[in-house]
């Protein structure tokens, strides 16, 4: 028989009404799923028991018998389908259990909130997908912006919605590039209510956005940046000198920085990293070189449980634009996007861009500038699929062509 846990909860919405008191809201969790509804009664909370999850008698209100029973009646009727439901091996979704109370739900509250299934949505996934930290938090935004854009329920994300939804972003300036990451992840979420029947419709598989976007900008150091960074000197400035040595070696070894920073001495033998990584959990092999091999003796002498030092991804990238500017990584750059049919360019210098991601990059196009075929990187790099490769080898295509040309001033 199948087997799993479930919670029944009650608790006060944190909104009052116009009267002081507050709507009643039981909270429903199972599998990575959660259900929030608003019962028909509300109560103050001076006479709401959090631990006991009733009502108390108090002189001003003696309503308590109506809100006692409207709880006891929920949470008899959602238990007793759930004990129907491990006894038939079935596993509820949220519509069925929303649809037990179908005609007690006062009007405008039989609608899904975004939010709450939203938050379904990530607690499954999470646990089906394995998915890292970044991607919660990627989700989270998403949330974040459709309730600054007006949407409050999921019945909402239809066809006309998210071309409402892509007016706002050109309203609050964002890139066309941006647009459509936004606009592929929010449909993958939207896919995930349909199959949970959190909505009937599916138009917005019909929202398919052809907007201008510039060829993406692969940024990477050079070999003789990269040197630069490697051997800069920093001094006093240890922070700085840790995020170097985070991004060295990830631009020596092909490591993304959720791996690197996670590694741990175990991971490294003799002269390789084995790790199993943690966006694809995919088990690598990547040798040390001798400049990835100076980086962790250095830190196999600090003595530290982990290889690299410990530091979010945000803190990281603010840092490394430091380090980077001091070690001169100046070159200029021009990054064009789009707004709408507006295309823009903007001047920067390489170190006000630069991030940790750009030491994949950086290791994938020196690589293949030594000569290493794209089959053995990809090998290091984990990557399946050429397809992903072919940015790196146009580069050095033209980086070849570019040197080539060399011959025609002697």
């Amino acid at each position: 028989m199948l087997r799993y846990k479930y919670t029944v909860r009650f608790y006060l919405n944190t909104r009052p009404n116009a009267d002081g008191s507050r709507v009643l809201v039981m909270s429903v969790t199972w599998k990575a799923q959660r259900l929030r509804m608003y019962l028909p009664v509300s109560a103050y909370l001076d006479q709401w028991d959090d631990a006991a999850q009733l009502a108390k008698p108090t002189k001003q209100h003696r309503n308590v018998a109506t809100i006692n029973g409207s709880v006891m009646e929920y949470r008899e009727r959602v238990t007793s389908y759930f004990e129907k439901s491990l006894l038939s091996d079935k596993i509820p979704t949220p519509a069925q259990i929303q649809a037990l109370f179908v005609s007690d739900v006062p009007t405008g509250e039989e609608r899904h909130e975004i939010r709450a299934a939203l938050q379904s949505f990530i607690e499954s996934q999470k646990i089906e997908r394995g998915w890292s930290s970044a991607t919660v938090r990627r989700f989270g935004v998403l949330g974040n912006k459709l309730a600054k854009a007006g949407f409050v329920y999921v019945d909402e994300l239809t066809a006309e919605g998210l071309q409402k939804y892509q007016r706002w972003l050109a309203k609050k300036k964002y890139t066309n590039a941006y647009f459509m990451k936004e606009i592929s992840v929010l449909k993958w979420f939207c896919r995930w209510c349909l199959d949970n029947d959190y909505i009937k419709d599916d138009g917005f598989n019909k929202v398919s956005p052809r907007l201008r976007t510039p060829p993406k900008e692969v940024i990477y150091l050079t070999w003789d940046e990269l040197m630069q960074l490697y051997y800069f000197d920093y001094g006093k400035y240890q922070t700085l000198a840790n995020v170097r040595d985070i991004f060295c070696l990830c631009a020596f070894t092909s490591l993304r920085f959720s791996d690197a920073i996670r590694l741990r001495w175990s991971d490294i033998h003799g002269d390789t990293i084995t790790i199993t990584t943690q966006k694809t959990a995919e088990s690598l092999t990547i040798e040390l070189n001798k400049y990835s091999r100076a980086i962790v003796e250095k830190r196999r002498a600090a003595g530290s449980p982990l290889v690299l030092p410990t530091i979010s991804l945000q803190k990281c990238n603010d840092y490394l634009k430091d380090a980077a500017m001091l070690a001169q990584i100046d070159e200029p750059m021009r990054l064009a996007s789009f707004r709408g049919d507006k295309r823009e360019e903007k001047e920067v210098w390489k170190w006000e861009v630069i991030t940790t991601h750009c030491a994949r990059r950086t290791f994938v196009v020196n690589a293949l500038r030594l000569g290493i075929p794209a089959e053995v990187v990809m090998k290091w790099t984990g990557h399946s699929d050429y397809q992903a490769m072919r940015p790196y080898v146009a580069i050095v295509d033209e980086l070849k062509r570019s040197n080539m040309a060399l011959f025609d001033n002697v």
